[in-house]
């Protein structure tokens, strides 16, 4: 049997339209240990904002979060999680990055990109 591109084509429209609905929180954090598919929160949050924009590409969608000044200040950033809730609740994803030493005069804006493809 094979899938049609129309068939795909709902697929990658229903996987797309679950992750923006279901991706409505950033979160940030000080640990950079090694995420793994079984993480179910970031090693060590510091703090969680709602989400502030979403993009959608042909095989992605970015979310994206905002901390101002005031926030997260004198923490070292390591990693970041995409929640479906303002507290606990399921994280979609988790990455870690080089460190940023958040201070109050540096805003963050941070992109999570998740890749969304279905192919044959």
């Amino acid at each position: 049997m094979v899938n049609t591109t129309v068939f795909l084509a709902r697929i990658l429209s229903g996987i797309r339209t679950d992750v923006i609905s279901e991706s409505t929180h950033v979160a940030m954090g000080d640990d950079d240990t090694t995420p793994l598919i079984s993480d179910t929160a970031l090693g060590n949050e510091s703090d969680r904002n709602a989400r502030q924009e979403y993009t959608e590409g042909t095989s992605d969608v970015i979310i994206s979060g905002f901390f101002n000044s005031t926030e997260l200040s004198g923490v070292t950033l390591k990693e970041v999680g995409i929640f479906d809730a303002s507290s606990s609740g399921n994280m979609a994803s988790r990455n870690t990055f080089t460190d940023i030493s958040k201070t109050n005069s540096i805003e963050v804006w941070v992109d999570v990109e998740e890749q969304i493809d279905v192919t044959q």
